[in-house]
């Protein structure tokens, strides 16, 4: 008997303890799902929502070899209690910082704990950091409070209501699940009878939480079930759960060996019942343990609600299958998605949310798939010795995965961010979806090539989508761009100005313009294809055409792209018109002209632009919408100015006249400033005149001067260099005189016909003669009198012969000089202005005037008399002789102005002076004696002093000579005027004076 009884309590104290069940992973996930916690062996890794639980925000580590098997989440305070296999409670903040853990031996129960749970609302009333609850398997409640004190992070138990037990709460608890919303528990726990056998009646009850925590049974009913097992059971074994329904509709319950119960709560009848499925049910299909459809499936790891009557099932095989709890169908199931020892857990505070927690080895190199989920379904759960003897948890990983619940249209965005469009087109066709949105997704995520226009744009139903693309689109190849310009214009082409409403429909318009955009686009295809001779780029093609067509022919230009540039002339002129001296000033100035003189503008526009055919909305209605919606700041403004629209538009802007001769000046001075290329100048304004602007002419002849004078042979030796614009700046007559800079004696004639007489003639004349009703002013000095007067002064009277001499012989051809009496006068101001004499018949001048002595006029006296400081006008000599006695004074006062003027003067000084009064008599005043100006003469030189040479010319000279009486008086009066305005008759220059008339006395005597 005795050996009875001690059998009986052994088998008492192993089912009243059974093994412990150790968890190789836990889930716990705060009551919002702002925070999940993952445990693995003895690590806590603490994901949050803000990352899409990406990124650990914390990570705990315990040292001790331990699992965690319950846990509760402060989710206003960030904090996490978990309890471990040793009954210790772990506090831990969100970042995986530890606050502080609790032993088993300060809660007072020798019971393990068996739930943990968290009043928030009790948290917001007491002046503390968050307050959890310790539920032990005794039926004993325990509160722990951490206090917001920063000085220690320590605990304070709540002595009035630890070790409180709940009121007619069940002993014994194996599981319970706790759903705030609802203030109920369900708790499992043993039935009170002993069972001897594996399976056993255990009881589930639903108790309802008073406000101080206090529970109250309100229902509980006896189930079969597999809750503990001895310490010597072998085989496959799951975590215990219960769990009520969001709306506490239902309660599942999970035993041991993976058999899932479930029932149903009727609140007002206060009834809890089993549910029942029948036997052709899917779920029970070669199920023989099914208990006749009172369990619903076997082979079950975790469940979690996903609504109120639907659960959703983790099995052994790895698979999650959504079941409605009403029917028992099997409403989800994925065959091709294993799960490795997947664990499940709801979000508490929302539906259709909840995460998968899968659990497996590390792959070796050496095991298969098949190995590893072989010995997956081994390490489910093992007691405390196993645990620790055979498994290292270094080696377990683990993956969260989310299940979330979906409308229609939120799962047809998903399958399109995933980027499955045929599924998201399949599931669009089963539940009457529009399809735009996959194939707007699928267009722009593509290649955007010929075959996806015509198979994604083409078929896309909203218009407006696919016109913005066609005009905001390039596609990567030629073909592609034309597929696109192609289909936006036949998209627009349905929008007619014949419509009633095209005026009033703003849509419409926003068509019209688009339409215009997109043949702007074909024109700017066309004109990039020929610039690159068929080649295409996009790259370039972007650039093209973004790039205003003015900024595109000033590239152009600037890389001396002529032939391009006349195509984009063709193409656009009328775009490029206002612009069009801008474009010609960007070619480099070294380019020769000859090789775009084609393209230069002349002074009226082309007579014929040929252009493309207009398109029907390139007409006068829209030209009008232009100029009243659309201002010219608008981004879209420069795109729709296609040719057409811009020949209504503006018409051709040619340049006016006057800014065409300003930009060829300038042009042409540039090039010469900056390349030195006076060719170029020159060719430049001769293809501007010979295209009708005759008004440079002038400028023409200005740079040909220039362009003769640096290039010529004759100064190749001298090296002359200046530029266009210091040329035009010098006077005429400097330009002259560098026309004849070097000249030599050999090579004066040449010149002076070649270059400078020429130029001369032009400018000399232009300037003396305003208009052409004013005569010619003959008394001008002209640029050659000029520089004969120069050159005569540097002593050059040789040259100034060799002139003298060409024009005496081409007088009458008025080549050199106007007139004989130009050519005297010129003669006779060189004579003058050359320092080395100033006698009229020296060698160089003497053949030249005496071989046209009869066609002298009077220009030669005036000259001289002017000289002679008596000067009058031409008039005077043609009535000289009706004024005899004013001849003779005139003749008086040159001898005494010529005493005067320069006393000492030279005997040969005097000849000349005589020498000319002979010749003024003779051709002048020969109506004069010449013995009036002999005696004349001899006066002067008595003044003067010179008594040898007057003792000589009153002898006489040549043909003339003075009666001894007329030479006496001469003396005598001489000497008497000189003894009155001597100071002092005792003065050595009276005796002087006297002796030098005694003597000429005697001679004469």
């Amino acid at each position: 008997m005795y050996e009875g009884i001690a059998q009986l309590k052994e088998r008492w104290r192993k089912h009243g303890n059974p093994t412990k069940v150790r968890r190789c992973a836990s889930l716990f996930v705060s009551p919002r799902g702002d925070l999940v916690a993952v445990a693995s062996g003895n690590q806590i890794t603490i994901l949050q929502k803000v990352d899409e639980y990406q990124k650990p925000r914390g990570i705990f580590n315990c040292k001790s070899t331990t699992s965690f098997r319950c846990g509760a989440w402060s989710e206003t305070h960030d904090v996490l209690g978990v309890a471990d296999d040793s009954d210790t409670i772990y506090l831990i903040r969100a970042n995986g910082e530890e606050i502080t853990r609790i032993s088993k031996s300060h809660i007072k129960s020798s019971s393990p704990i068996v739930g943990l749970m968290v009043q928030d609302d009790v948290d917001l009333k007491k002046s503390c950091l968050c307050t959890f609850t310790i539920i032990t398997a005794d039926g004993l409640i325990h509160d722990i409070e951490i206090s917001q004190d920063p000085s220690a992070s320590v605990f304070s138990p709540l002595a009035s209501r630890s070790g409180t037990m709940l009121k007619q709460s069940p002993q014994d608890m194996i599981c319970l699940d706790y759903q705030p919303e609802l203030s109920l528990f369900s708790i499992v726990s043993s039935a009170g009878s002993l069972q001897l056998t594996t399976n056993g009646l255990y009881s589930l009850a639903l108790c309802w939480k008073s406000g101080n925590l206090a529970l109250e049974v309100l229902v509980s009913t006896q189930f079969e079930g597999f809750f503990s097992i001895p310490k010597d059971y072998v085989g496959h074994i799951t975590s215990p759960k219960v769990s009520i329904s969001p709306q506490g509709r239902f309660v599942a319950a999970l035993d041991m060996g993976g058999s899932l119960n479930t029932f149903k709560f009727d609140k007002e009848q206060r009834a809890l019942s089993k549910c029942s499925y029948g036997e052709g049910n899917e779920l029970h299909q070669g199920n023989k343990d099914s208990d006749k459809g009172n369990i619903l499936v076997n082979g079950v790891i975790d469940f979690a609600w996903w609504s109120d009557d639907i659960l959703a099932v983790a099995e052994m095989n790895g698979n999650i299958t959504m079941i409605n709890i009403c029917t028992g169908a099997m409403l989800c199931k994925k065959d091709g998605t294993m799960y490795s020892l997947p664990l499940l857990e709801r979000v508490p505070q929302m539906l259709g949310k909840l995460f998968v927690l899968e659990t497996k080895p590390s792959v070796q190199n050496n095991e298969s798939t098949k190995e590893i989920r072989e010995s997956t379904f081994h390490l489910m759960e093992c007691d405390r010795g196993d645990m620790n003897n055979k498994f290292d948890w270094a080696n377990f990983q683990w993956s969260l995965v989310s299940f979330s619940e979906r409308s229609i249209p939120e799962m047809y965005d998903i399958l399109i961010s995933r980027q499955e469009y045929q599924a998201a087109l399949m599931f669009a066709d089963q539940h009457g979806l529009d399809k735009d949105e996959a194939l707007k997704s699928h267009w722009l995520h593509s290649s955007q090539g010929v075959n996806e226009i015509k198979a994604l744009l083409s078929n896309i139903k909203d218009h407006v989508f696919v016109l913005s693309e066609c005009v905001g689109r390039f596609g990567p190849t030629e073909d592609a761009v034309r597929a696109l310009l192609d289909l936006g214009l036949s998209i627009t082409d349905r929008y007619r100005f014949s419509e009633p409403d095209v005026h009033d429909h703003s849509k419409v318009w926003d068509c019209l313009v688009a339409r215009l955009m997109l043949l702007q686009y074909r024109d700017r295809l066309e004109t990039f294809l020929g610039i690159n001779m068929g080649r295409f780029s996009l790259q370039e093609f972007k650039k093209f055409c973004n790039l205003p067509i003015k900024e595109a022919a000033i590239a152009l230009a600037e890389s001396g792209k002529i032939g391009a540039l006349n195509l984009l002339f063709k193409r656009h002129p009328y775009s490029l018109t206002s612009s069009l001296l801008d474009v010609f000033a960007a070619i480099p100035e070294t380019l020769p002209v000859q090789t775009y003189g084609q393209l230069l503008p002349g002074s009226s526009p082309p007579p014929s632009i040929s252009l493309r055919e207009e398109d029907w909305v390139e007409c006068d209605e829209m030209v009008t919408f232009i100029i009243s919606r659309v201002p010219e700041s608008h981004e879209s403004y420069a795109q729709i100015r296609t040719e057409p629209i811009v020949k209504q538009f503006l018409g051709s802007q040619w340049p006016s006249v006057s800014e065409l001769l300003s930009w060829y000046k300038k042009r042409a001075r540039d090039i010469d400033t900056l390349s030195g290329q006076l060719d170029n100048s020159m060719c430049l304004i001769d293809f501007a005149c010979r295209k009708g602007i005759s008004q440079l002419q002038p400028f023409l002849e200005e740079i040909s001067y220039l362009h003769q004078l640096i290039y010529s042979e004759e100064n190749e030796e001298m090296n002359f260099s200046m530029s266009l614009t210091l040329w035009e700046s010098l006077p005429d007559y400097e330009k002259f005189k560098l026309m004849l800079i070097g000249v030599r004696e050999d090579t004066v004639i040449t010149r002076l016909h070649s270059k400078a007489i020429p130029f001369m003639k032009k400018r000399f004349h232009s300037s003396t003669v305003p208009s052409g009703d004013e005569k010619t002013d003959c008394s001008a000095e002209s640029f050659l009198v000029r520089w004969l007067k120069e050159i005569a002064s540097e002593k050059k009277l040789d040259m100034c012969s060799i002139v003298i001499e060409e024009g005496v012989r081409e007088v009458h051809n008025n080549n050199l000089f106007h007139n004989e009496a130009e050519v005297v006068d010129c003669a006779l101001q060189c004579i003058y202005a050359c320092s080395v004499t100033d006698r009229l018949t020296i060698d160089c001048g003497s053949e030249t005037f005496f071989a046209f002595h009869h066609n002298l006029d009077n220009n030669s006296f005036q000259f001289f008399l002017r000289n002679s400081q008596v000067p009058k006008p031409i008039s005077f000599f043609q009535d000289a002789y009706c004024d005899e006695k004013g001849v003779k004074q005139i003749i008086r006062l040159i001898l005494s102005k010529f005493v005067r003027r320069q006393p000492g003067r030279s005997d040969n000084d005097w000849t000349n002076m005589w020498l000319d009064l002979q010749s003024l008599l003779e051709k002048a005043f020969f109506f004069i004696d010449l013995e009036y100006v002999l005696m004349e003469f001899c006066r002067g030189l008595l003044k003067a002093g010179k008594f040898s040479l007057a003792r000589n010319y009153l002898k006489g000279v040549g043909s003339v000579s003075l009666a001894n009486d007329k030479a006496e008086n001469l003396v005598i009066q001489a000497a008497r005027e000189y003894f009155f305005s001597a100071s002092s008759l005792s003065s050595s220059e009276v005796s002087s004076f006297y002796l030098s008339n005694t003597s000429i006395g005697v001679i004469l005597a």
